[in-house]
C-alpha cells in the first residue's frame, strides 16, 4: 500500500463509484462519439483540451464527466 499525503490509495474511491455499471457503460460511450459529458455543449475533447490537452486533460476531463454525471441523477 502507498500513502500519500495521508490518504490511503487502496481507500480511496473512483470518480464513478455510485453509478451502476450500465451507466457508466453509456457514459464512456457517449464521450468516446464527442457527444456532450454532462454540461450542454461541453464534449470530451473541448473539456480536454481547455484542460492542457494531452494525458493530463484527459485526466481532468474524465473527472469532471464523471464528476458532473453523478450530480446530474
Amino acid at each position: 500500500m502507498y500513502l500519500f499525503i495521508g490518504i490511503n490509495m487502496a481507500t480511496k474511491k473512483k470518480p464513478s463509484a455510485g453509478l451502476t455499471k450500465a451507466q457508466k457503460t453509456r457514459t464512456v460511450k457517449a464521450a468516446k462519439k464527442g457527444k456532450d459529458i454532462g454540461k450542454k455543449g461541453k464534449n470530451f475533447d473541448k473539456v480536454a483540451a481547455a484542460a492542457g490537452g494531452g494525458e493530463k486533460g484527459k485526466r481532468i476531463a474524465a473527472a469532471a464527466m464523471w464528476k458532473n454525471k453523478k450530480r446530474r441523477k
